[in-house]
């Protein structure tokens, strides 16, 4: 079993590419701060950009197309900030 996640594929969810790459920007910078490899301003630098990535609507033209759950994402990337924040104040 590995670090798999699973989102629904809802219509007019966020695009998989963009969740994708946020996600992997999360979780690079979690390796990062676990390795003691960063700095407190470079994690609020790199917070910065990581929270500015895009997370648009999936759409073909006007209409919606199919893309990762909003909730489910919006949860998991709260999750994930909640452990950047509990890693830092250690």
């Amino acid at each position: 079993m590995g670090n798999e996640i699973y989102f629904d594929t809802v219509l007019g969810g966020y695009v998989k590419k963009d969740v994708i790459a946020k996600i992997d920007a999360y979780n690079a910078l979690i390796d990062r701060i676990s390795g003691m490899m960063i700095s407190d301003a470079a994690i609020n630098a790199e917070l910065l950009k990581i929270r500015h990535m895009p997370l648009r609507k999936a759409k073909i033209l006007f209409l919606p197309a199919s893309g990762f759950s909003v909730s489910q994402t919006d949860s998991y990337i709260d999750d994930l900030e909640r452990e950047i924040a509990d890693k830092v104040m250690l």
